[in-house]
């Protein structure tokens, strides 16, 4: 009996331990009303061209997926497309050019990727896409459904993330050698 309740408050203490403290929880929720308030000022139209542009996104992350060079290169033309008719003039100064930056990475990344015909290289340009197609989700919020940040591990030297409309795992970098390979960071 005495073995059992020492078993039971041990668990409690390590259940208690492992999660935020209080102040620790505060700081977070700090943080993330921090967040919100650095979000960028956006239009029903500006939001609807970044849908558009996730759209292609999307297509291109599903054509490296099926490691489909030639795909891809017909995603990233119509992801480069999307991104050049943007019009910003709608957005405060400081909106436009936040999105400004983040339009030279993903123009200058999808214009390097387009002439690829080796996947490979069009994954590694893809990574470039995708850490400004996430800061760009995380400061407009553009859509009104949910997207999943995902990570793998294995990419090259280190990790590499991206988007997906679909919680399921389904890896752009690695495509049928390691389909399933990565995680969910966040919904967002």
């Amino acid at each position: 009996m005495n073995k059992t309740v020492a078993s039971v408050i041990t668990l409690i203490l390590i259940l208690t331990a492992c999660g935020p403290s209080e102040r620790e929880q505060s700081q977070q929720d700090e943080r993330q009303m921090q967040l919100q308030a650095q979000l960028a000022e956006s239009t029903p139209e500006f939001s609807q061209q970044m849908s558009s542009i996730l759209d292609r996104y999307f297509d291109l992350k599903d054509a490296l997926v099926q490691s489909d060079a030639a795909k891809a290169t017909l995603s990233a033309e119509q992801l480069l497309s999307e991104s050049e008719q943007v019009d910003a003039s709608s957005l405060s100064t400081s909106s436009a050019a936040l999105w400004d930056s983040y339009y030279e990475v993903i123009t200058i990344r999808t214009g390097e990727l387009i002439p690829l015909t080796d996947v490979e290289q069009q994954r590694y340009r893809f990574e470039y896409i995708s850490e400004a197609m996430i800061e760009m989700v995380d400061m407009f919020q553009p859509v009104g459904y949910e997207i999943y940040h995902q990570s793998c591990p294995m990419v090259r030297d280190g990790s590499a993330d991206w988007l997906s409309r679909e919680e399921r795992i389904e890896n752009p970098y690695h495509g049928d050698r390691m389909m399933n390979c990565g995680e969910v960071i966040r919904r967002m």
